[in-house]
């Protein structure tokens, strides 16, 4: 057997920082931000605690790295795939896929990451969609005005409009593991499902086309 290489110093640092984002995004997935600490992380990832604040200053900074581990990728992707798609139809399925290879990546530690962090009031995370919210918006713009046949959209309607998309997307990932027993009852697959959430994403949102005002207020039934 041949001996492994060994790594230089650079190499070697770049191992352990590696080595400790995963086990930190599989620490915070099993207890959440409050629940972890610094010293199992670094037990996890098999470095002491020196090696791990030489990397990463406070667990706020390492949690920030691990999410940016997790949703960068599909960021920066994000904006390209709607973009390149020629109606908002092709664009929620295509944006589908691309969230559909995330959670075959993750999985399991990724559902469990997000809620852990959603069941304490997603302090961190909604920060991130905060910054990256009008890039998000900025980029769906064209294709639902495309296919509302408007060009007056309100911000706080296109915010509806796209969060109504990217929640009927990602909140189908997150509850698959539920329905998966009842799909394979059926025989569906991941194409039947994907079929289905365009479907009633552009049906949500068809049912508006014709209407001036979405935003209404409940209380008094009047259109904002």
């Amino acid at each position: 057997m041949n001996a492994r290489p060994k790594l230089s110093t650079r190499e070697k640092a770049a191992e352990n920082r590696q080595g400790i984002l995963e086990a930190a995004e599989e620490v915070f997935a099993r207890k959440g931000f409050d629940g972890a600490n610094m010293r199992e992380i670094a037990a996890t990832a098999g470095v002491n605690k020196f090696m791990l604040y030489y990397h990463f200053e406070d667990k706020q900074t390492l949690f920030e790295r691990v999410l940016d581990t997790i949703t960068g990728p599909i960021f920066r992707r994000l904006g390209d795939t709607i973009d390149q798609a020629p109606d908002l139809e092709t664009a929620v399925a295509d944006v589908f896929d691309l969230y559909a290879g995330l959670f075959r990546r993750k999985g399991g530690r990724l559902r469990a990451f997000m809620a852990r962090e959603i069941a304490a009031g997603a302090p961190r995370v909604s920060k991130v969609f905060e910054i990256k919210a009008p890039e998000i918006m900025a980029h769906w713009k064209p294709k639902i005005e495309l296919f509302l046949d408007r060009d007056d959209i309100p911000p706080e309607q296109l915010a509806f409009c796209v969060m109504s998309i990217m929640t009927g997307i990602v909140s189908t990932f997150l509850l698959q593991p539920l329905f998966a027993p009842l799909f394979d009852s059926f025989g569906l697959d991941d194409e039947h499902l994907k079929g289905h959430v365009v479907a009633q994403i552009l049906q949500g949102l068809g049912a508006k086309r014709d209407q001036p005002g979405l935003i209404t207020n409940h209380k008094s039934g009047r259109t904002a």
